[in-house]
C-alpha cells in the first residue's frame, strides 16, 4: 500500500514561493491550555489559514444579497445537506443587513466515530446589496446573529454558559471593506453581543476562529486583531499567532481578492461642493480595488452626444471613445479595458448614459476589436431606495408570455414587420423541445391584432416566468409598450398587478419603423425611457430587465434576441447570455449600434431553472483565468491553488482540472520548465489529478533540475509516486517485474533521503514502499520475500511512530494504525489468529480523536473509520460493520474530492482486505468485496 498525506494546509509537495526557496509554513500547535473563561471575561480570538471543510464550531458566513450561493457560501451549503439553498429557493434567505438564518446541522450521534467533522450549525447573516455594506452595519449584523445563536445554544441546553463560534472574513470580498478590517469589525460585534449576554441567562461567546483560505489575507486579519487587542486589552484576547489548517492557499492569483466572478463598479450622480453635478466611481475588481473617484461631466454636451449616438443606426465610430474619455477617469481605464466580467451600478442620473456603446481601445491594430461591452460582458444594476418589500416570484412550473406588435393606431405608429418578426422567433425558439417548458406553457400573442384587453387579459390569467413585448413605445408619464385606444400603454403599472412577479422581462420598444414613420411619431428620449421603464419594474421584483435604449434594427435585434434565450436555455448565467446576444447582433453589423442598445440589469448569477438541468455553461477561457501568470512564482501560485483545488473541492472535476493543467504546461513549461521550483509544482499538480506518469517525469526533473530549487519534499514525493505506479495494474509477471523494480528504485531513492536525516514522512513513506513490495511478492509466489518486507514495513512504521512521539507531533496515529494493518496481513497470510489489543486500539484512537478535534485534516478522519474496519476485520466481524463503513466513507467523498487520496484509501484497504476475502467465507468475504469495490468507485477519477 502506498501512501502520502500532506503537510497540513499544504500539498506534500506544494509549491515553492520563488524561484530559489521553497516556502514551509511552520505549524503551530493549538493551545492545549487555552480554557474557557468566565461570563464578562475578554473574548479570545484566533486566526486560522485553512479550508472550511474540516470546521467543527458553529460557522458564521455573510450573504450579499443574490439568487445564488456562491464562494464561501456554496461550500457551507454542502456541509449542511443543501438545507441554505433549500431556504433561497423558498424565498426565505436573509439577505438584508441585521437579518440572519441558523441552519442546524446537529450529528444524529455525536459518539459515531463514522460521523465526519463539520460545523455544528451554519449562521448566515444579511450584508445586503453589495457596495452598500457599511462598517456600522457589518458590526450590527454580526452582533444580531450571535445574539440569536446564544439564544438557540440556551434553548438546547439550559445549562448551557458560554460556547465556541468560527466566522469567516464577513463583509471582505466586496467594495470598501478589507480582511483586517472586516476582522476587526466582526469582533466588535461579537464583542458588543457579549455585552448584552453579561446580565442575560443566555451562554457569552468565549472563543471566536477567524477562517481563511488565502495566508495573505489571514495575516491581514490577524494584524488588524493585533491592534484592536493593544486598543482594548480587557475585551479581545489574540490567542497566539495564525494557525494553518487543511486546504490552505499563499494567495488569489489575482492581485485582489473578489468573493464574486465579476468584477464590481459603480457609477452614481452626486454633487460636487460648488454644486456641479458629477459622477462618482468606486471599483472593486480581481486586479485592483480603488477608492472613490469623482469625474465632471459638461452636462449639456453629454446630453448631446448621447442623443446623436442613440438616434443614428450608423454611428460615427469615434463616439464611443469620446464618450469613454469624457465618463471614465484616466487611471481607471487600464481596470475597465482588461475586464472579463463587469456589473456596473447606476443610479436615475447614470442610468440613461449608454455604458454599453463606450470603447475603451484606441488601438484599431489589436487583434481584438470587439467592443468594449462584449469584451467586458458588461451587466448593469439599478441602484433601488425603495422596492416592492414582498414579492411572490414565478416558479418553474409557470409560462411565458411572447407579445409582437399589439395593436395600435397605424395613423401614429406604423406598421412594425421586425418586431413581430422577433417575437415569432423568440416564440419558437422558447417552445423547442429541450426548454424546460412544458407544452402549452408558450403564450404568444403575435397576429399584430391584438388589442388592449386581449393583452391585459392575457398578461393577468396565468402566472409568467418571462415577459417578452416586441412593439412600439412612447416614454411620457406612465409609459409602455404603446396599446389600441389613447394613452393606454403596457408598463411598470401593469406588471405591478401581477401577482405573481416574472423573473425576466425583455422590452423591445425601438424597432426601426421607416423614414416615413420620423415626422409622426412623437419624439422622446428613448434611453431615458428605458432606464425609467426598468428602475421600475426592478422595483416592482422583476429580477432581470432587458429594455433597448434606442432605435434597433431587424435583423440584428433578432438575432439579439434569439441568441439571448438560447444561451440562457443552454445553461448560461445571465451575464453571460447578455454578452453571447450583443456579440452575436455585433457580428450582424459591427457598424451599427443595435449591440450596444439594450440596456440589461439584474443579477449576474441568474439562471434559467428547468425541472431537469441539462444545459451546459460555456466554457471561460483559460487565457483569461491566467492572464495574471507572468512570472514562475505566479505560475507556481497558479499550479498549487490547481492542485490544492482538486484536494477540497475547489478545482473542478478531472477533465477540466486536466484540461487547465494542460494549458499551463503548453504556455508555461518551454518558459520555466527546467527550473527545480517550477517542475516540483507542476509534479504537484499532475499527482492531484492522478496522472502519475507525468507526476513522476516532472518529480524527476526537480530532483535534477541544474538551479536546486526544487525541495527535499520533491524527493520525497518521487519516491513515493514511483510506489504509486507500481500499486497500479499488476496482473503479469512481466508486470509484476516492472513494479518490484519501480519499487526498489524508491526504497533506495528514500533511503538515501532517509541516511541524510530521519524523519517520521520518510520513514512512513518507506514502510509504504515495503508494504506494497510485500503485495507484489505475494502475488507472485515469493511467500519468504513478501514475509521480509513485511517485516521491514513493521519496522519503517515503527520507528516513524517513535520520531512522532518524540517531536510531540500530533499524527502519531498514522504509523501505529499501518503497524496494525501490517500485523493483521501477516496473520492471514500465515493462517494465524487475528488479535488486537483493547489498550492499543484505544491509544490509536484517541491519538486521531485529539487530532481530528483539534486539527482535523483528512487523514485523521479517515482513519478512524479506516481503524473500525480493521478492529471489524481482527474480530471476523466485518459484515454488519459494511453499511455503515461505506457510508462514512461516501461522505467524506462529498467533501474531499481528491483522487490521490482515495486511491490511497483504496490500496490500504486491499492490503488487508484482499487476503481476507480470500480465506472468509459467506457474508464475510461478500462483505470485503463490496467493501472493496465501493473504495474502488471513489478512488476512480470524475469526469
Amino acid at each position: 500500500m502506498v501512501r502520502s498525506r500532506p503537510s497540513r494546509g499544504l500539498l506534500s509537495s506544494s509549491p515553492p514561493s520563488s524561484e530559489v526557496e521553497v516556502l514551509g509554513l511552520a505549524r503551530e500547535p493549538v493551545d492545549a491550555s487555552r480554557r474557557p473563561s468566565a461570563k464578562g471575561a475578554a473574548l479570545q480570538v484566533s486566526v486560522l489559514n485553512g479550508n472550511l471543510k474540516f470546521i467543527r464550531q458553529p460557522l458564521l458566513v455573510g450573504h450579499y444579497r443574490s439568487l445564488k450561493l456562491t464562494g464561501t457560501e456554496a461550500v457551507v451549503d454542502g456541509l449542511v445537506n443543501k438545507a441554505m439553498s433549500r431556504s433561497l429557493n423558498a424565498g426565505l434567505y436573509p439577505d438584508g443587513t441585521g437579518s440572519h438564518q441558523i441552519f442546524g446541522n446537529d450529528r444524529a450521534d455525536p459518539d459515531n466515530v463514522f460521523d465526519m467533522a463539520r460545523p455544528t450549525a451554519a449562521i448566515v447573516a444579511g450584508l445586503g446589496e453589495e457596495g452598500k455594506l457599511r462598517v456600522v452595519d457589518l458590526v450590527r449584523t454580526v452582533r444580531q446573529a450571535v445574539l440569536a445563536y446564544a439564544q438557540r445554544v440556551a434553548e438546547q441546553n439550559p445549562d448551557a454558559t458560554q460556547f465556541d463560534l468560527a466566522a469567516t472574513l464577513i463583509g471582505s470580498g466586496g467594495t470598501g471593506i478589507g480582511a483586517g478590517l472586516a476582522a476587526q469589525q466582526i469582533a466588535q460585534g461579537v464583542m458588543e453581543a457579549n455585552q448584552r449576554l453579561a446580565g442575560s441567562p443566555w451562554p457569552s461567546l468565549n472563543h471566536l476562529t477567524l477562517v481563511e483560505l488565502y495566508l495573505e489575507r489571514a495575516g491581514d486579519a490577524w494584524r488588524a486583531l493585533q491592534m484592536l487587542e493593544s486598543a482594548c486589552p480587557t475585551r479581545l484576547k489574540l490567542i497566539g499567532k495564525m494557525q494553518f489548517g487543511a486546504g490552505a492557499l499563499r494567495r488569489s492569483l489575482d492581485s485582489s481578492y473578489r468573493g464574486a466572478a465579476y468584477d464590481f463598479i459603480s457609477a452614481l450622480t452626486v454633487a460636487s461642493k460648488d454644486g456641479t453635478a458629477c459622477i462618482e466611481y468606486n471599483l472593486d475588481t480581481k486586479r485592483a480595488r480603488t477608492e472613490v473617484r469623482a469625474q465632471h461631466a459638461q452636462g449639456t454636451l453629454l446630453r448631446e452626444l448621447v442623443k446623436n449616438a442613440s438616434n443614428d443606426a450608423q454611428p460615427d465610430p469615434q463616439i464611443g471613445r469620446t464618450l469613454f474619455d469624457l465618463l471614465v477617469p484616466v487611471e481607471l481605464e487600464p481596470f475597465l479595458a482588461g475586464t472579463s466580467e463587469m456589473l456596473i451600478e447606476v443610479d436615475s442620473g447614470t442610468a440613461s448614459i449608454p455604458w454599453e456603446l463606450l470603447d475603451s481601445s484606441p488601438d484599431r491594430t489589436s487583434g481584438d476589436q470587439r467592443p468594449w461591452s462584449i469584451r467586458c460582458k458588461l451587466l448593469r444594476k439599478m441602484q433601488l431606495k425603495e422596492f416592492r418589500a414582498q414579492v411572490n416570484d414565478a416558479s418553474v412550473e409557470d409560462s411565458v408570455l411572447v407579445i409582437g406588435e399589439p395593436l395600435c393606431d397605424h395613423k401614429i405608429y406604423p406598421s412594425l414587420p421586425g418586431a413581430r418578426a422577433e417575437a415569432l422567433a423568440v416564440a419558437a425558439r422558447l417552445a423547442e423541445p429541450g426548454s424546460g417548458l412544458a407544452a402549452g406553457r408558450v403564450r404568444s400573442l403575435v397576429s399584430g391584432q391584438d388589442d388592449a384587453k386581449t393583452v391585459i387579459n392575457a398578461l393577468l390569467e396565468r402566472p409568467y416566468r418571462v415577459v417578452h413585448v416586441a412593439g412600439h413605445g412612447y416614454g411620457g408619464a406612465n409609459g409602455g409598450v404603446v396599446l389600441s385606444g389613447a394613452n393606454t400603454y403596457l408598463g411598470a403599472n401593469e406588471v405591478r398587478a401581477m401577482r405573481t412577479v416574472p423573473e425576466l422581462v425583455f422590452l423591445n420598444c425601438c424597432h426601426l419603423a421607416g423614414r416615413e414613420a420620423s415626422t409622426t411619431l412623437q419624439a422622446y428620449d428613448r434611453a431615458a425611457f428605458a432606464a425609467n421603464i426598468a428602475e421600475e419594474l426592478m422595483r416592482v421584483g422583476v429580477r432581470c430587465v432587458i429594455a433597448a435604449g434606442w432605435a434597433v434594427e431587424d435583423g440584428p435585434a433578432e438575432k439579439f434576441a434569439t441568441t439571448f434565450y438560447a444561451a440562457l436555455l443552454g445553461g448560461a448565467r445571465f451575464i453571460e447570455a447578455v454578452s453571447t446576444a450583443r456579440s452575436a447582433a455585433w457580428r450582424e453589423n459591427p457598424r451599427g449600434n443595435t449591440w450596444a442598445a439594450y440596456q440589461c440589469y439584474g443579477d449576474p448569477e441568474w439562471a434559467w431553472r428547468r425541472q431537469a438541468a441539462d444545459g451546459q455553461r460555456p466554457a471561460s477561457s483559460f487565457n483569461d483565468q491566467y492572464a495574471s501568470v507572468a512570472s514562475p512564482v505566479a505560475l507556481a501560485l497558479a499550479l498549487e491553488t490547481l492542485a490544492i483545488g482538486m484536494q477540497y473541492g475547489g478545482g473542478g472535476t478531472h477533465q477540466p482540472a486536466l484540461d487547465k493543467l494542460h494549458f499551463l504546461e503548453t504556455q508555461f513549461a518551454p518558459l520555466w520548465g527546467s527550473m527545480g521550483a517550477v517542475a516540483e509544482a507542476f509534479g504537484a499538480a499532475y499527482a492531484s489529478v492522478s496522472e502519475v506518469d507525468q507526476a513522476i517525469t516532472w518529480y524527476r526533473a526537480a530532483v535534477s533540475a541544474a538551479d536546486g530549487s526544487a525541495s527535499f519534499k520533491a524527493a520525497e514525493q518521487l519516491g513515493n509516486w514511483l510506489v504509486r505506479r507500481a500499486a497500479h495494474g499488476v496482473e503479469t509477471a512481466a508486470q509484476a517485474d516492472a513494479a518490484r523494480i519501480d519499487i526498489q528504485d524508491s526504497i533506495a531513492h528514500l533511503e538515501r533521503l532517509a541516511a541524510v536525516q530521519p524523519t517520521a514522512e520518510r520513514c512512513n513513506l518507506l514502510g509504504s514502499a515495503q508494504k506494497r513490495l510485500s503485495m507484489v511478492e505475494f502475488d507472485a509466489g515469493r511467500l519468504d520475500a513478501a514475509k521480509a518486507a513485511l517485516q521491514a514495513a513493521a519496522e519503517h512504521y515503527a520507528a516513524a511512530y517513535t520520531i512522532a512521539r518524540n517531536c510531540g507531533a500530533d499524527d502519531d496515529f498514522y504509523p501505529a494504525k499501518d503497524a496494525i494493518a501490517c500485523e493483521l496481513r501477516r496473520a492471514l497470510i500465515e493462517g494465524s489468529a487475528m488479535s488486537i489489543a483493547e489498550e492499543r486500539i484505544g491509544q490509536v484512537r484517541k491519538s486521531m480523536d485529539k487530532a481530528a478535534s483539534e486539527r482535523p485534516d483528512f487523514w485523521s478522519v479517515v482513519g478512524q473509520t479506516e481503524l473500525s474496519l480493521l478492529v471489524a476485520l481482527a474480530a471476523g466481524k466485518l459484515a454488519p460493520q459494511t453499511s455503515a463503513l461505506i457510508a462514512a466513507f461516501r461522505e467524506l467523498k462529498t467533501r474531499v474530492p481528491a483522487n490521490t487520496m482515495w486511491r490511497s484509501v483504496y490500496n490500504e484497504a486491499q492490503f488487508t482486505l484482499e487476503p481476507y476475502q480470500g480465506q472468509a467465507k459467506g457474508e464475510e468475504a461478500r462483505a470485503a468485496a463490496e467493501l472493496l469495490a465501493a473504495l474502488a468507485a471513489l478512488a476512480t477519477p470524475t469526469a
